[in-house]
């Protein structure tokens, strides 16, 4: 017998844990070098810009990079250090405090829109600014835009730009709005998986994706709806502002073949022909008229020359909006993201998290006024009823309740707002989407083809009725139709109590359907048509306040969060986005459809989610 293999085997075996916890412990060496290599230099980089001055004659650089928001989102670490693909955003408070700062600051000679990172906005946010833009403009000071090449979204600031420029090799021509979606019903049939569905009204799309093959006709016709209004606002804010003719825009993209070939293929010679833009200008051309309007310097390596500039977000460091000193306060509560349960960070709306806001304007003695900022698609339904609440004891207390619809504030989004004093909506908000559904996929069939079953015992007729493994018993079916049925009509006596309608009338116009703030207006779910300033001076008049502070309420920021939002905007501009742009399209397209059953946490699987609610440019 060989006494020594036992040791060997020792041996070996000490020899590969050894290894193994090597292998950890370098792991972890390798992920704190990262985290502090990132905080360092977020450090650095804030350390180097504390107090950055503003130059006698700049030009306040407006550059947003990526989506437009109300309220930015906070990556998690695990997020930011595994990520390659991550969304920037730009706060629109932001740049129209920019603007609004820089009209009457003396420093600031001109504004430059630097579009070419600005990805996709949605047409309220984009009304928003152009609006900045114009109240810049009558203190006499101009605006340049200018860009390699115009986004959609860009090319609708830049048209309200006193002067147009566009690299000659860009393009600066729209292309009209789409609305898609993948459907999946075929792919799940042919895997077995099953889909249980328990839904209230015919326009509710929330589950046609794991339903159908295709757009019902009643989903093609709301959203059809909304992208024709859509496209009559951008068109003809466009035209207006660049003098064109009406209709100009579809005519020539009803013949864009024929147009681009008169061109000869030019796209940015079209762009110029068509009157998108007013100058062609390589980047040299382009840096040296900037130099001319604002005065110019030496690079530091002595090669080039650069014009007298600063960033919004550097400017805003440097200076904010004056805040009024009355005691008497409007509170601004902002709500964007999708609806849950529980808690959530900036960029999501938590139940718990929200209704403690509420509660906090709600006790603040000097509060005499709230206005709900709504940027939301709804969510759970549990969630969504508690915050409502909340907001109704503020109202018990005699504080007055003024909703303000964002891009949209649909579904669950509506249900926050229904029973405000007043609701404000933009003209191209989208809003309603009164409804609700229950979705549950379940794998029976798809396990049985491996022969793997599932059997056990219960005490009663629904003990165990709805499960994954198992699906979804004909009695708790039963049972969750009922309760998506009292949902939907609680969702209308909400309605209808809160905006003094019909329960009939409310039915008429919900089941679902989505509508644009204009029409929604004409049907009685909104008061009336604005922006959020107008929302605030609103609630003010209703609170008899003449003089008064607003003061925007807001969860405050762990350390960790801190570091995180600084983390993530140093992120985006030090590491770029590396994935392949095909690849990332289709798993993003996956993720959007799959990946919001992840948000589906309402105790009792029942949602207020309007899932035709856009994110397109």
């Amino acid at each position: 017998m060989n006494t020594d293999l036992p040791k060997r085997r020792n041996i070996i075996s000490r020899f590969f844990r050894f290894l193994w916890r090597s292998l950890k412990v370098l792991n972890t060496i390798l992920f704190g070098l990262v985290a502090v290599f990132l905080i360092s230099t977020v450090i650095f980089v804030a350390v180097k810009e504390v107090g950055p001055k503003v130059p006698q004659g700049s030009a306040l650089i407006l550059d947003p990079a990526g989506t437009l928001v109300e309220q930015q989102s906070i990556a998690g670490a695990a997020a930011l250090l595994q990520s390659d693909d991550l969304p920037q955003q730009a706060l629109v408070k932001d740049i129209t405090d920019a603007l609004a700062l820089a009209k009457e600051d003396t420093k600031i000679k001109l504004v430059v829109l630097e579009l070419d990172k600005l990805e996709q906005g949605l047409m309220p946010k984009l009304e928003t600014i152009v609006a900045a833009i114009n109240d810049f403009k009558t203190s006499g000071k101009k605006v340049i835009a200018v860009a390699n090449t115009y986004s959609q979204s860009a090319l609708f600031l830049a048209a309200h730009a006193d002067e147009v420029l566009l690299n000659p090799e860009g393009a600066a021509v729209p292309t009209g709005f789409a609305m898609y979606s993948p459907f999946f019903k075929s792919f799940l049939q042919k895997h077995d998986v099953t889909v249980n569905v328990f839904k209230v009204g015919r326009y509710k799309s929330a589950v046609d994706p794991f339903t159908r093959d295709d757009m019902s006709p009643e989903d093609r016709e709301a959203r059809l709806g909304i992208l024709d209004t859509w496209w009559d606002a951008y068109t003809t804010g466009i035209e207006t502002a660049r003098g064109m003719a009406a209709g100009s825009i579809d005519a020539m993209l009803q013949n864009a073949p024929e147009q681009i070939e008169l061109a000869q293929g030019n796209i940015a010679q079209l762009s110029l022909n068509k009157g998108f833009v007013d100058r062609l200008v390589t980047d040299s051309e382009r840096r040296s008229y900037l130099i001319e309007q604002t005065g110019g310097r030496l690079d530091d390596n002595g090669s080039g020359m650069g014009f007298r500039g600063i960033t919004y977000k550097k400017y805003l460091r440097s200076a904010r909006l004056p805040t009024k000193p009355e005691a008497d306060k409007v509170a601004v509560i902002t709500a964007v993201g999708n609806i849950i349960d529980g808690t959530a960070p900036p960029g999501g709306i938590g139940g718990e998290t929200l209704t403690k806001l509420i509660r906090k304007a709600r006790l603040d003695d000097d509060v005499k006024a709230i206005v709900l900022r709504i940027d939301s698609p709804g969510g759970s339904k549990s969630a969504s009823e508690m915050i409502r609440t909340e907001l109704q004891a503020a109202q018990a207390s005699g504080i007055p309740l003024v909703a303000s619809m964002g891009s949209f504030a649909a579904s669950g989004g509506y249900w926050i707002a229904s029973s405000a004093d007043e609701i404000w909506a933009s003209p191209t908000t989208i809003t309603g989407s009164i409804g609700i559904f229950g979705l549950l996929l379940s794998f029976e069939k798809t396990l049985a083809r491996y022969d793997i079953y599932s059997d056990g015992v219960t005490t009663t007729p629904l003990a165990g009725g709805a499960s994954a493994m198992r699906g979804v018993t004909p009695a708790m079916g039963d049972v969750l139709q009922t309760i998506i049925d009292a949902g939907y009509q609680q969702f209308l006596n909400t309605v209808a109590e809160g905006r003094g309608m019909d329960v009939g009338a409310v039915h008429d116009v919900a089941q679902g359907r989505i509508w644009t703030g204009q029409k929604a207006q004409q049907l009685g779910l909104v008061d009336e048509l604005g922006d959020l300033k107008q929302a605030i001076s609103a609630a003010a008049s209703l609170a008899n306040l003449e003089d008064y502070s607003v003061w925007n309420v807001q969860t405050e920021l762990t350390a960790e969060q801190k570091v995180m939002r600084m983390i993530s905007e140093t992120a985006y501009s030090k590491f770029p986005q590396t994935k392949n742009a095909a690849i990332a399209q289709m798993t993003g397209m996956i993720r959007k459809e799959f990946g919001f059953l992840e948000r589906l946490n309402d105790p009792r699987h029942v949602y207020v989610i309007c899932t035709d609610c856009p994110l397109f440019h």
